[in-house]
């Protein structure tokens, strides 16, 4: 019962993650250049969370010294990673198809156990290396649609693929010792503040179709920043890091559903078979029971 809880929270945040890709979509086709999109939505998602940290502050703020400046430091760490990640992916999806780049950002579904267990020694059951492939399948069928061929703009996305492994995987160490809204709040801070750098030194300081693309600012920041990325660290808290894995790479389903929903894109039956695998493997891996070792 307590790992369903936990699944329902991390696929919440998946919806809110499919759900972004139109609005980051939208902004694009605004004027937005990506480096000052990826800033303004971190900061406006570090922003929103402040008032909530605030009126808490007793309980998500340690007490001690020790423990604010380690809080600082995991916080800014995974940072660096969610900054890094969200400037490749942006950098990388003018050069390659959104499908594909869908599918190799994805690829963390089966990077996050390898490197796991390499770095974190963090082990995976069989059952679970079921599910995680049957995953990766079914990713294959709804995001790839053309001939795969490797080309400039994915080796990017394989790059943001290997940074959200990271990510995921610092979250699952430093999730357990810190408050979320405040270990999220900083994650924001940092990766707003360092996306400032290529921003500044590629785009110039480009805001000046800030107004136009604000509502999908806004979402992004509100909901897929703050509210998102806040229910990852929550439900991760109480889940190994793969099976998360498995359940946040239901983002892509979301992303397809609301493309079909919202921007009327049609859903080809090979589309509708991968996300009739992915649902399988995220049922697969709720009802066989085994045992995660950390």
């Amino acid at each position: 019962m307590k790992q369903t809880k936990y699944t329902l929270i991390l696929l919440g945040c998946s919806v809110i993650w499919g759900s972004a890709f139109v609005a980051q979509s939208a902004a694009m086709k605004l004027g937005m250049l990506p480096y000052a999109f990826t800033a303004v939505r971190m900061l406006v998602g570090a922003v929103c969370l402040m008032p909530f940290i605030y009126l808490r502050r007793k309980t998500a703020i340690p007490a001690t010294r020790a423990g604010r400046i380690r809080l600082v430091k995991s916080g800014a760490l995974i940072g660096v990673t969610v900054a890094l990640a969200s400037c490749f992916q942006q950098v990388g999806l003018q050069y390659t198809t959104a499908g594909k780049g869908a599918f190799l950002t994805a690829l963390y579904i089966l990077l996050v156990p390898i490197v796991g267990a390499a770095f974190f020694h963090r082990r995976t059951g069989v059952w679970t290396w079921l599910c995680l492939i049957i995953g990766a399948v079914g990713l294959w069928f709804l995001s790839i649609t053309e001939a795969f061929t490797l080309e400039k703009g994915d080796a990017l996305m394989v790059v943001c693929a290997l940074v959200f492994t990271l990510q995921i995987l610092l979250v699952d160490k430093f999730a357990p010792d810190f408050d979320a809204l405040t270990l999220c709040c900083l994650e924001f801070l940092t990766a707003g503040l360092l996306s400032f750098l290529p921003m500044a030194a590629v785009e110039g300081f480009g805001f000046q179709n800030l107004v136009p693309a604000l509502g999908c600012i806004l979402y992004c920041g509100i909901f897929s920043c703050g509210i998102a990325y806040w229910l990852q660290i929550v439900g991760q808290r109480h889940l190994p890091p793969a099976l998360a894995s498995l359940i946040m790479s239901f983002e892509s389903v979301f992303g397809a559903l609301f493309g079909a929903l919202l921007l009327h894109e049609r859903m080809t039956p090979r589309e509708l078979l991968g996300c009739g695998l992915i649902f399988l493997a995220l049922v697969l891996s709720q009802v066989i029971p085994e045992k995660q070792k950390a």
